[in-house]
C-alpha cells in the first residue's frame, strides 16, 4: 500500500507541477484549456454512458426469444430430439448458449444438454451421452433448427498419438480424435 501511494505521488506531483508553471505561464490560456478539457471529457462521459446503456440493453433482450426449457418439450418430442426432463439442472446460461445437466447421469447416460441461440430464435441443441463400457468415450447429436438436420459425433482415444509425415517427421496427435458418425453407430453405442 505504502509503495503504491509513492508512485501515485510520483506521477501526481510532477504532473501538479506542471499545471502550476502553465497556468503562471498564461492564466487565460490555462482556463481555456480547462475548460475545452472539461467539454472534451464530458462528451467523453455521454459517449460512455450511451454505450454501456446500449451494450446492457443488447445483453438483456438479444437473443429475441430465450424460452426453450422444459416448456418446449413437445416441439423436441415432434423433431425427435430428447426431452429436458424437471430434474436437470441449468449450470451454465450464457447470452447465446444454455446448459443444462443430469446429475443422476454424469457417470453414464445422457448427461448434458446445450442449447445454442441465435439473434432471434434457437439455432442447435446437442445432447452428450456417455457409455463407460466403452472407456475414454463420449457421444453427442446436435440438432439444427435451420435446416432441420441431425448429425452425430463420438470422441474416441487416439490410438497413434505420434505418426509419420510424409517428409519423415514426427508429429504430435491430439490425445483424443472426433468421428462424424451415421445413426445407426450413434444409437448402438448409447443402447450398449
Amino acid at each position: 500500500m505504502v509503495y503504491g501511494i509513492l508512485i501515485g505521488l510520483l506521477i501526481i506531483v510532477p504532473i501538479g507541477i506542471a499545471y502550476y508553471y502553465d497556468y503562471k505561464q498564461d492564466p487565460k490560456e490555462f482556463n481555456f484549456s480547462l475548460k475545452t478539457l472539461g467539454n472534451g471529457i464530458y462528451k467523453g462521459l455521454i459517449y460512455t454512458a450511451i454505450y454501456i446503456g446500449l451494450n446492457t440493453l443488447y445483453e438483456s433482450v438479444i437473443p429475441l426469444n430465450k424460452n426453450h426449457g422444459t416448456n418446449f418439450n413437445q416441439k423436441r418430442i415432434e423433431f425427435g430430439i430428447p426431452s429436458l426432463e424437471k430434474k436437470w439442472v441449468e449450470l451454465e446460461n450464457e447470452q447465446f448458449e444454455s446448459t443444462f445437466w443430469n446429475p443422476k447421469m454424469l457417470e453414464n447416460g445422457h448427461f448434458k444438454k446445450v442449447i445454442e441461440y441465435g439473434f432471434f430464435d434457437i439455432k442447435s441443441e446437442t445432447d452428450y451421452y456417455r457409455n463407460l463400457k466403452i472407456k475414454g468415450t463420449f457421444a453427442w447429436s446436435k440438432y439444427n433448427y435451420g435446416n432441420n438436420t441431425f448429425e452425430y459425433f463420438i470422441e474416441k482415444p487416439n490410438d497413434k498419438s505420434v505418426s509419420v509425415t510424409e517428409s519423415g517427421k514426427l508429429k504430435m496427435e491430439k490425445p483424443t480424435k472426433v468421428l462424424n458418425i451415421n445413426k445407426t453407430e450413434f444409437e448402438n453405442y448409447i443402447n450398449e
